[in-house]
């Protein structure tokens, strides 16, 4: 086309023959005609192939005449299909792992239908049946499908069920996921019964162990006095008499006895009341508090306290953090004693003491409070127990300070936390 546009117009220059070109003018309108005629044609063909790409069809032979186009259709088409049996192979292998791993999952969108439920969540939830939506495990658990709707990414629960005859405690998890614009929502489940049962015991254990410890510390001085006074006055013969006389060391014996009897058993009068406080923990009365206002009462009010001990305070509050819903007089009452056990951590050697107290937020848009000291720190063998009711590593200390606290905190859903090394400090994080 371009050498016959070329000839034709070396003609029309020179003044050639009008009839030639005349003639190469209508082959240059052929040739055009033709050229575009064949583009038209290949843009319908691309078009319907891209069409019947987008419609995902792509078992077809192409009917192209044009060999070269009809050879680069093939070579799409397999670079495809080769795409798409590794993406199924890979699918295929995920859906595998997934189906036998030990923990049940369940996938299921905004409606409760289920895209995904594996052998673990069948065998925990006890359905041998299909189950296409998650409005059929009502037959199982009505609080657990409440849970399974009401739970937000990263939240978790504890729900029991009764399988059968069997109680199972599960440990269920959310998370909220994305997909191509349609919003699912996986949850997983894990019955951690055995798991309680081992804490719950070894628990008991520490408790027992515990009340033994005390309660033997004060009924054996008692016992023991108790059978040494009977002794002593055994020895007085009474023979009908209205008043015997007693010598001055056997009565000074007698009321030193009388007195630590008496003693002990007011320790252990007091050692039951607070395990009396301990077992009655009151519930929260919830209410949207400033945490940072809080937190600045307390300092004030402790402020004369930790002057007199020479102990710095430094805060730090971050002021972006939003109310939270908290009994007011109860994490005060954590606090402070976080505060005061603080206060106590340091060496009587130590020159200078700091306790930092600081407010912030996680990534998970927690509101976390922090008490820290740069005191002795805390014995790792320690550390494990620090929570026990009635555990203590002071010479006069109750031992129900922190167990109190850690039942306060997780009354308003939160956690409480510590970290400590010997001789650089001890931290305590609360988050709610």
């Amino acid at each position: 086309m371009t050498l016959t546009i070329f000839v034709w117009a070396i003609v029309v220059v020179h003044n050639e023959s009008t009839f030639l070109g005349l003639i190469f003018l209508v082959l240059t309108g052929v040739q055009l005609r033709s050229f575009f005629k064949e583009q038209a044609a290949n843009e319908i063909s691309i078009n319907r192939f891209l069409e019947q790409l987008k419609n995902k069809e792509i078992d077809f032979e192409p009917e192209e005449k044009n060999e070269e186009l009809k050879q680069q259709y093939k070579s799409i088409i397999s670079t495809i299909k080769d795409r798409q049996k590794e993406k199924e192979a890979e699918y295929q292998y995920f859906r595998n792992i997934v189906q036998h791993v030990g923990i049940g999952i369940i996938t299921f969108n905004k409606s409760g239908e289920i895209q995904l439920y594996n052998f673990a969540a069948k065998k925990l939830l006890n359905t041998s049946y299909q189950v296409h939506n998650i409005q059929q495990l009502t037959n199982v658990s009505e609080e657990l499908v409440d849970t399974f709707k009401e739970l937000k990414t990263g939240g978790s629960k504890l729900i029991q069920v009764n399988i059968g005859e069997e109680s199972r405690q599960l440990s269920v998890y959310a998370i909220e996921l994305q997909l191509h614009d349609k919003h699912f929502k996986l949850v997983s489940l894990q019955n951690i019964q055995t798991e309680l049962d081992e804490k719950e015991m070894e628990a008991w254990r520490n408790l027992i162990r515990v009340l033994t410890h005390e309660i033997m510390n004060s009924v054996t001085p008692i016992s023991s006095l108790t059978g040494t006074t009977r002794e002593m006055l055994s020895g007085y013969k009474v023979n009908g008499a209205e008043e015997v006389p007693i010598q001055k060391d056997d009565m000074e014996d007698l009321m030193y006895s009388l007195k630590t009897i008496e003693s002990r058993s007011e320790g252990l009068i007091r050692f039951l009341n607070e395990f009396r406080n301990l077992t009655h923990t009151p519930t929260p009365k919830l209410k949207n508090e400033n945490i940072n206002v809080l937190l600045e009462g307390i300092s004030l009010l402790m402020s004369k306290e930790l002057k007199g001990k020479s102990i710095n305070v430094h805060k730090s509050l971050d002021e972006r953090i939003p109310e939270i819903s908290i009994d007011r007089e109860l994490i005060e009452q954590v606090i402070i004693n976080l505060v005061k056990n603080a206060s106590e951590s340091f060496d009587s050697e130590q020159e200078e003491k700091n306790i930092w107290i600081s407010s912030n937020l996680d990534n998970k848009k927690r509101v976390v409070i922090s008490v820290k000291d740069d005191g002795a720190g805390i014995e790792p063998e320690a550390l494990t127990k620090i929570f026990i009711p009635f555990f203590t590593t002071k010479k006069n200390g109750s031992g129900i300070g922190l167990s109190l606290s850690k039942e306060i905190v997780r009354k308003h859903q939160g956690n409480i936390s510590v970290q400590s090394t010997l001789g650089v400090g001890t931290e305590f994080v609360l988050k709610f």
